[in-house]
């Protein structure tokens, strides 16, 4: 299923999102910090969950990793 804004959806495991669209890696080291790129804890966390950890609004950031998706 896709949004509007592309394919990353807030409520998608921030681990598979990295696995499927590497191009938005530099990008989640940005807003979630480098350790969240090795943290196993991506296996398991959404995007939801880790922006809410980190203080971020879930949608905007989907946004923002889709619009990278556009860029490429």
């Amino acid at each position: 299923m896709m949004t509007k804004e592309g394919p990353i959806r807030p409520e998608m495991i921030v681990g598979d999102v990295l696995r499927e669209y590497p191009v938005v890696r530099d990008k989640v080291r940005e807003l979630f910090g480098a350790e969240c790129l090795q943290c196993r804890s991506n296996q398991k966390e959404t995007i939801i969950y880790t922006s809410w950890h980190r203080g971020l609004d879930p949608k905007q950031v989907a946004r923002e990793l889709n619009a990278l998706l556009k860029e490429k």
